[in-house]
């Protein structure tokens, strides 16, 4: 008998994959019109043009589409700094290429983050999305020697975490003003020497 744990995994069903997508895309459609609160499961299967049956096949709430939606973004977001990185990159040039793919990710996706950030639809989202940065860096940073470094692994990669959230979120809040390539730049300066010793070198040469 074969082995069931030797078998392929299942391939997902195109009609509850399509399913989600009508439902994830009215919801993010609808997030952009009015505020969370103001909107209602028959305002997106309404939209996404499914019935309200439907929608509870896929999603216990609307907080649990949220959720998910939040999970799809992020996930996708990493996914694209994490697959397609080139091989043989210094960590300089590693932090560099991540970056970029970040800020221009966040520029595509300029919509979403700006009600998650500023009409503030998931009240944790912050907390969130530092800890979807900080376990990418736990990842990235999983060979390491902890002994030879000055902190923490985990320290290391929360900091840079809620260094890079910060950031996203200031860049949001202004408008977006610079293009991502000029935040990539600022990002690395930013890793690379630290806050304070940029602040130190420049004091220093006054």
């Amino acid at each position: 008998m074969p082995d069931p744990s030797q078998e392929m995994p299942k391939r997902p069903d195109p009609r509850v994959t399509r399913t989600r997508e009508l439902l994830r895309g009215a919801f993010l459609e609808l997030l952009e019109e009015k505020p969370y609160e103001r909107i209602t499961i028959a305002d997106i299967t309404g939209r996404a043009t499914v019935n309200r049956k439907t929608f509870y096949l896929h999603y216990e709430t609307k907080d649990h589409l949220l959720r998910s939606v939040t999970d799809h973004i992020l996930d996708d977001l990493f996914g694209e700094a994490r697959e397609s990185q080139p091989r043989d990159l210094s960590i300089e040039e590693q932090q560099r290429y991540i970056a970029g793919r970040i800020f221009a990710y966040v520029k595509k996706h300029r919509s979403f983050f700006e009600v998650m950030f500023e009409r503030k639809a998931m009240t944790d989202f912050v907390q969130y999305m530092k800890r979807y940065f900080a376990r990418f860096y736990e990842e990235k940073f999983a060979n390491l020697d902890e002994s030879r470094l000055p902190v923490q692994k985990d320290v290391i990669a929360s900091y840079i975490g809620s260094a890079y959230v910060g950031v996203i979120h200031g860049w949001i809040g202004g408008g977006m003003q610079q293009t991502p390539e000029e935040m990539t730049r600022q990002m690395i300066e930013l890793n690379v020497q630290g806050p304070i010793r940029m602040v130190r070198d420049a004091q220093s040469r006054t």
